[in-house]
């Protein structure tokens, strides 16, 4: 099968929203540890790529089982993961100390991406993804891909960037040009007969449908929140729903089976 991991990092992969921006992160690649895929974490600032949530995570990948294809959401953004001293991640108030099983006091609000308070050693580890000043990842786009795999011949038959950079602009804003880098996406696709891919995977906030033959964006809907989980489709009445959650909101799509309307 093809292997979709990425080629591993060089200083003159860094890139930024702004000059200054591709050049901070040049000397953070310096400065961090890495050794290239499965650098193992240790005491300092490592990176990791891919990263945990990357190429492809808990969702997996759909199959069409009449034409033979499989199809992958994929997600190509670096992390860091930073151990330090549990002392000194508790007077940072990243973590609290150990208060026992069910106290409920063990994990205070994170004031990162994520904590791993790593109970019962001295380190803790704080993982996020490894952005610019301006909330640009440190390596160049695509940052998230739709791939079309042969499973008879085992080629990749077409790959896309998929989704934008709305929802993800700097400072946190949400108003933005929609950049067609292909973005972060947490959560996987659902392919229907008629020979469409759906899915809301990606961190701006659509639900898209492609067709499977070319890869080709045939439609997209804003959604009212995130739908980074994988979404079904089912038949009624003629008609095929396709349904899924948007952090904890439902959504539901209907289109004629066998087209979009």
């Amino acid at each position: 099968m093809p292997n979709l991991s990425p080629a591993d990092l060089r200083d003159t992969d860094m890139w930024g929203a702004t000059p200054f921006d591709q050049l901070l992160c040049r000397i953070q690649f310096h400065q961090y540890r890495y050794q290239g895929q499965f650098t193992p974490p240790a005491e300092g600032t490592s990176i990791a790529y891919p990263a945990f949530d990357g190429v492809i995570d808990w969702y997996g990948a759909s199959v069409d089982p009449l034409h033979h294809v499989l199809i992958a959401n994929t997600s190509y953004i670096p992390f860091t993961m930073q151990i330090m001293k549990s002392e000194e991640a508790i007077q940072k108030g990243l973590m609290k100390k150990w208060a026992g099983w069910g106290s409920g006091q063990a994990y205070p609000k994170p004031k990162e991406f994520a904590v791993g308070p790593q109970y019962g050693t001295p380190w803790a580890a704080i993982v996020k993804p490894w952005l610019g000043v301006l909330d640009a990842p440190c390596n160049a786009p695509p940052w998230g891909k739709l791939y079309a795999i042969d499973l008879v011949s085992k080629k990749i038959i077409w790959e896309r960037p998929a989704g934008t950079t709305r929802d993800m602009n700097i400072f946190g804003t949400h108003t933005n040009v929609p950049l067609p880098t292909g973005i972060f996406m947490m959560g996987g696709n659902v392919i229907t007969q008629s020979g469409l891919i759906f899915t809301g995977a990606t961190a701006d906030d659509y639900l898209r449908a492609f067709d499977e033959a070319s890869g080709k964006e045939l439609w997209r809907a804003r959604l009212p929140a995130g739908g980074q989980a994988t979404p079904m489709t089912y038949e009624g009445g003629g008609r095929e729903a396709i349904r899924g959650d948007c952090r904890g909101r439902s959504w539901r799509s209907w289109h004629p089976v066998g087209g979009i309307p």
